[in-house]
């Protein structure tokens, strides 16, 4: 942020940025937990991130409601405005990394009542993945480090690659066992909300880059 924001504005800043971290890692925790939950049948947990969501929802209010707050008070100009503005953006992404995370848990909680299951290997690695490119690119915002966030938008492939081996196993799956359709549906919905939550982590890195240079660069 450096010495020449004046103090006030220095500390507003200072506080979105904590903010923004702060959602960053309740979702990132809600993530893991549902696929935590997932695979070791555990409903307490799964509908503990369904109901998590709702203060998901209240930071990220808080939060909106700072940033706006900034831009009411402060008046910021050039890069301070793209800062307050790619944290708000960013924010907003993290809400709605939040929702995926909780469908991954609604989704899971029919699976865990059921005697047999398609295998889950696949799909709790991808979760693994995602979970990992969520955690890297919080990181990254922390430390302000562009660069590193198009390194890891640049991974978003191998989740693409992993969610289409998904879908085709769960479709197979679905020919040759009709009697697992239903678990292997909600399979497909669970790797889905993995898929959209890493496009919304490479959304963040386009974020990050507007907030260090102020250009809107498409890195999908």
């Amino acid at each position: 942020m450096g010495s020449s924001l004046p103090a006030d504005f220095a500390a507003d800043l200072a506080a979105l940025h904590d903010g923004v971290r702060v959602l960053g890692g309740m979702v990132a925790e809600g993530m893991a937990s549902a696929m935590t939950g997932l695979e070791t049948r555990d409903g307490d947990r799964l509908r503990a991130v369904v109901a998590g969501d709702a203060e998901v929802n209240e930071r990220h209010r808080e939060e909106r409601e700072r940033g706006l707050a900034v831009l009411a008070t402060q008046h910021p100009t050039g890069r301070q405005l793209n800062e307050v503005f790619g944290l708000m953006l960013m924010a907003s992404e993290l809400e709605r990394m939040g929702d995926h995370a909780k469908s991954c848990a609604r989704y899971a909680l029919p699976l865990i009542e059921l005697s047999s299951r398609p295998r889950l290997e696949t799909i709790l690695r991808m979760g693994r993945y995602v979970e990992e490119q969520l955690r890297d690119i919080l990181e990254a915002v922390t430390v302000n480090d562009h660069r590193r966030g198009q390194d890891i938008a640049a991974r978003d492939d191998r989740i693409d690659r992993i969610y289409h081996r998904v879908f085709d196993d769960m479709v197979e799956t679905m020919r040759e066992q009709p009697e697992w359709a239903y678990p292997a549906t909600n399979l497909i919905f669970i790797a889905h909300n993995l898929e959209r939550i890493a496009d919304r982590v490479t959304n963040i890195a386009e974020d990050l880059v507007f907030l260090a240079t102020g250009r809107m660069d498409e890195l999908g």
